[in-house]
């Protein structure tokens, strides 16, 4: 059954700094974001709406996270890898990398990818009491990156607009399982959300994404899809797609719509609602362990929790 409603959102911390980055970690229902400017770390239990644990980092910057486990995150600040090690009590900070583009990581924890400049990469984990990273060699270039439980989506740069990958496992070193080529109008495009049955690549501040569909045999489908607004952030669940845009609205579309879309004419959100916030939004991110959750974080530092339902608005936790 696809989603159908949005609930009212709630306001669920006032960080005072840029949202810049999350990261879930499902085996312990628990939601992170990041902040810079200053950085700060701040976990939140998925099913709870008291503030979460805030913990001041001594970094310069942040722009991405990780979570490896309960205690222990990755954090990148400008090109370099920062492990904070211990994070529910005074972290110790430990620098783990070098020369860094992109950070991902795996939402069921344990792992993280991080994807060099050089063409290289490195799988991170938790290595005794500290975090080491196994490197390799990426094939192509690879544009952008999206990790799920155990599927790694990547885009590698090509012939017109590039090439959508799916590969087994936490890291593109396996031969992929599926690929597309994309239309060339997105060969600039550099945010991906991937997922079992829906992925999409877009670009921020465009109303038109990307919509990489997968059917039941495995095989692969990309279409451009006009939305009726800008994009500012984008999140992904099952085969709905669910963005907030410059006007403050979270939007869901469903996977109907999405097949359904034709030329430039913008397709009609199957659910919207306004979210009060101060600041433009700068992250959204999905969980969907138990409840399906959507969470969105600000340039002023407000973290705002949605629910998704696929039935009517008795099916909200409340």
């Amino acid at each position: 059954m696809p989603f159908k409603n949005l609930s009212a959102p709630k306001a669920i911390a006032s960080l005072k700094a840029e949202v810049v980055g999350s990261a879930q970690l499902e085996t312990h229902d628990l939601f992170g974001v990041v902040t810079t400017d200053p950085v700060s770390l701040s976990m939140h239990v998925v099913s709870a709406t008291t503030p979460g644990k805030i913990t001041n980092v001594s970094l310069g910057s942040a722009s991405d996270l990780a979570l490896i486990n309960r205690d222990v995150a990755i954090v990148r600040s400008g090109d370099d890898l920062w492990a904070l090690l211990d994070i529910q009590h005074k972290p110790k900070m430990d620098q783990v990398g070098r020369d860094i583009k992109s950070l991902h990581g795996c939402p069921k924890g344990g792992t993280a990818l991080a994807i060099g400049w050089d063409g290289q990469a490195a799988a991170l984990e938790l290595r005794q009491y500290e975090v080491g990273g196994r490197q390799f060699a990426l094939r192509g270039q690879v544009r952008t990156c999206d990790l799920g439980p155990n599927e790694c989506f990547i885009v590698v740069d090509g012939a017109g607009g590039g090439q959508f990958r799916v590969h087994p496992g936490l890291t593109p070193e396996a031969g992929a399982s599926a690929k597309v080529d994309l239309p060339a109008e997105v060969a600039k495009w550099d945010l991906l959300r991937g997922g079992r049955e829906m992925s999409v690549l877009f670009k921020k501040g465009s109303p038109q994404v990307c919509a990489i569909a997968r059917d039941g045999k495995g095989n692969l489908s990309a279409k451009l899809v006009m939305l009726d607004a800008a994009v500012l952030g984008l999140a992904v669940m099952a085969t709905s797609v669910f963005t907030i845009a410059t006007d403050g609205k979270v939007r869901l579309f469903n996977g109907d719509s999405i097949n359904r879309a034709t030329g430039d004419e913008p397709i009609v959100p199957t659910a919207t609602v306004q979210i009060p916030m101060r600041g433009e939004p700068t992250v959204m991110a999905a969980t969907y362990k138990g409840y399906a959750r959507l969470w969105i974080g600000t340039r002023a530092g407000d973290l705002i929790r949605i629910e998704a339902a696929k039935g009517g608005l008795g099916d909200f936790t409340g």
